[in-house]
Parts: C-alpha cells; structure tokens; sequence
C-alpha cells in the first residue's frame, strides 16, 4: 500500500500576528534567532547571559505557539512581509476549505 503524499498545511499553524505581543527584548532575540545565531551569539551580542537568551526563546515560543527556532524565525518573516502575509492568508483559507470537504 502507497503512502498518500504528505499536505503542505500538515505542520502546526503559524501565527504571525502574534509577533505583536512580543517585548522589545523578544524581537531582538527573536530577530538574531531568524538570523541564525546560536544563544551563544545572542548572548554575546545582546551582553546578557545564556540563561538569560533561553528564557527568552522559551516565552517566545510559547507566545508564537512555536516548537522550534525555524518556526519561530518562519512567524518571524511572515509576520514582516506584506506578500508573505498575504500569501499565507491565502494558503490558510485553502488549507481550510480543503478540510472542510
């Protein structure tokens, strides 16, 4: 038996919108995450501790509803791109209507 081909809207929602309820410290971090930085990196460059940087990244994912850095770094750039959003709105309600049927 032939596995079906996997849905592109299998993965967990994300929620762009959400990046509003972010601190200012949040979207630092939260920017360096989407850039690639390692805590180490951010905690250099944001002159805080390790601790410090991974308790930020816990209340941002739980913030996002997020389980990993690529997700939140994805939530991230949809959030700040217009054509990005809109495509993603769109996606969404295609996504929705799919299940519906």
């Amino acid at each position: 038996m032939q596995t079906p081909p996997r849905s592109p809207f299998a993965g967990p929602p994300l929620h762009p919108e959400a990046v509003e309820d972010l601190t200012r410290r949040e979207l630092q971090v939260l920017l360096l995450v989407a850039s690639g930085c390692s805590n180490r990196e951010i905690s250099r460059r944001m002159t805080v501790t390790e601790r410090t940087v991974k308790a930020h990244i816990t209340r941002i994912f739980e913030k996002l509803d997020v389980e990993s850095r690529v997700q939140a770094a994805l939530t991230f750039i949809v959030s700040r791109c217009p054509a990005c959003s809109a495509r993603f709105s769109h996606d969404r309600a295609a996504a929705d209507t799919v299940r519906e049927a």
